[in-house]
C-alpha cells in the first residue's frame, strides 16, 4: 500500500498529484502495488475504493494532458497517439514507463480508465502488426493514397517512388530508406504492397519505437504479454475502459442511408429490430466494427468523426449471396448490409460478422 498526498489546490493540483503519483510509483515494489492500493488526498480523509477510482481517472486525464506531450489526440478527435515529438519532455520516457504502470495496475485491479487510445496503440501493446487501415487515425489523407496504391496498376504512371520517405529531421528534410539501399530501390506493381506495409511501420511503429517500448515496460511489470496476447485490440479497449452506454435511439435519428437503402426498406427496418434487441456487448462490437472504436462522440452520434471530418453511420446496400457477412469501411463509418431475405438471416449473419469478423475491414 502506499499514500498519495494531494498538495494546495490552488497550486497546480493535477501537476502534484501526477508527479507525486510517478515517485510513488517508483519508490514501491510491485509485489505492494498488486496487493493492493490506498490512496489519501492531503487534507481529505476519505479512504477505500471511490478514492482509488478517484486518483486512477485523474491520473487517465494528466496522461493525455498536452502540458506532458506524451500523447496526441487522433485525427477522429477522441481517441490518442503517442507523441513522435515527445522528446520535448527530457523525463518522457520515464512518464511512458509511468503511464504503462497505471494502465497495467488499472487492468489487475479491475479499475476503469477515462482514455481512449487509437486502433494501432492497442496492437503495440498486444503485439499485433500494424496495418495500412491504421494510418487513417493519424493521417486520413495519407491513408487514401496508400489505398489508391493497393487498388491501382502503376505500372506506367511513372510516379518513380522509391522504397523511401522525406522526413523531417529537426528542422530539415531528409530521405530516409524504409530498408537497406530503399533510396534506389522503385516501387513497382509487384513490390508496391511490401512498400505499404514499410510505409506503415515506419509512421505508426519506428517513428514511435522507443515511447512503446517505455510504456510496455511499465505496462508488462503487472501483465504479462502471455496473458494480454489471449484479446484482440477491441476487447483489450473494453477491458481497460469499460462498455459505453450506447443510445439507441440517437444512433437511429443520426444514421444515414446509401446504395438504394432509405428508412423505410424492409432490410434496414429489421436491422434496427435487430440492433434493438442486441445486448449492450454486441451493440458495443457493432459500433466498433464499423467505426473502429467502440466510443460515442461527447453530443452524440451527430458528432461521429470519419477521415475528412464529421461523417454519420451509414448504411450501404449489397447485393445478397448465400452466407454473405456483412463488411465495413470504418474511414468513412459505413455498415455494407447485404439485402437479406429475412430478419433472421441478417441477425444471423450479422451476429457472425461481430463475434468472428472482427479482421474483415476495407476502406473506401
Amino acid at each position: 500500500h502506499f499514500l498519495l498526498y494531494r498538495y494546495d489546490f490552488f497550486l497546480s493540483l493535477t501537476d502534484s498529484i501526477f508527479r507525486s503519483s510517478c515517485e510513488m510509483v517508483s519508490k514501491s515494489t510491485n509485489e505492494k502495488l498488486k496487493q493492493g492500493i490506498a490512496v489519501r488526498f492531503h487534507g481529505e480523509e476519505g479512504m477505500g475504493q471511490g478514492v482509488v477510482r478517484e486518483w486512477f481517472d485523474i491520473l487517465s486525464n494528466e496522461i493525455i494532458n498536452p502540458d506532458y506531450a506524451l500523447f496526441t489526440q487522433s485525427a477522429d478527435g477522441t481517441t490518442f497517439q503517442p507523441n513522435s515529438n515527445s522528446s520535448v519532455n527530457p523525463d518522457h520516457l520515464n512518464y511512458f514507463q509511468f503511464a504503462g504502470q497505471i494502465l497495467g495496475l488499472a487492468l489487475y485491479h479491475r479499475q476503469l480508465v477515462n482514455i481512449y487510445f487509437t486502433r494501432s496503440f492497442y496492437k503495440h501493446i498486444l503485439g499485433i502488426p500494424v496495418n495500412y487501415q491504421d494510418v487513417s487515425s493519424i493521417d486520413p489523407e495519407y491513408a487514401k493514397n496508400l489505398q489508391w496504391i493497393l487498388d491501382n496498376d502503376i505500372s506506367d504512371l511513372g510516379l518513380e517512388l522509391t522504397f523511401s520517405v522525406e522526413t523531417d529531421v529537426f528542422g530539415a528534410m531528409e530521405e530516409m530508406p524504409l530498408k537497406p539501399g530503399g533510396t534506389s530501390i522503385l516501387v513497382t506493381q509487384d513490390n508496391k504492397a511490401e512498400y505499404v506495409q514499410l510505409v506503415t511501420e515506419l509512421r505508426m511503429t519506428r517513428a514511435i519505437q522507443p515511447q512503446i517500448n517505455a510504456f510496455l515496460q511499465g505496462f508488462h511489470t503487472f501483465i504479462p504479454p502471455s496473458l494480454i496476447q489471449l484479446f484482440d485490440e477491441y476487447e483489450l479497449e473494453l477491458l481497460l475502459s469499460g462498455m459505453p452506454e450506447i443510445d439507441v435511439q440517437d444512433w437511429y435519428r443520426n444514421t444515414e442511408y446509401t446504395s438504394g437503402y432509405d428508412p423505410q426498406e424492409p432490410v434496414v427496418q429489421w436491422f434496427w429490430e435487430v440492433v434493438n434487441s442486441l445486448t449492450q456487448e454486441e451493440r458495443v462490437l457493432l459500433l466498433q466494427f464499423v467505426t473502429g472504436s467502440s466510443r460515442v462522440p461527447h453530443g452524440g452520434f451527430a458528432y461521429l468523426m470519419g477521415g475528412s471530418g464529421l461523417q454519420k453511420f451509414t448504411v450501404a446496400a449489397v447485393p445478397y449471396t448465400s452466407n454473405l457477412l456483412p463488411t465495413s469501411s470504418t474511414c468513412i463509418n459505413m455498415l455494407k448490409l447485404p439485402e437479406y431475405p429475412s430478419q433472421e438471416v441478417l441477425r444471423d449473419r450479422l451476429l457472425v460478422a461481430l463475434h468472428c469478423g472482427s479482421y474483415g475491414y476495407t476502406m473506401a
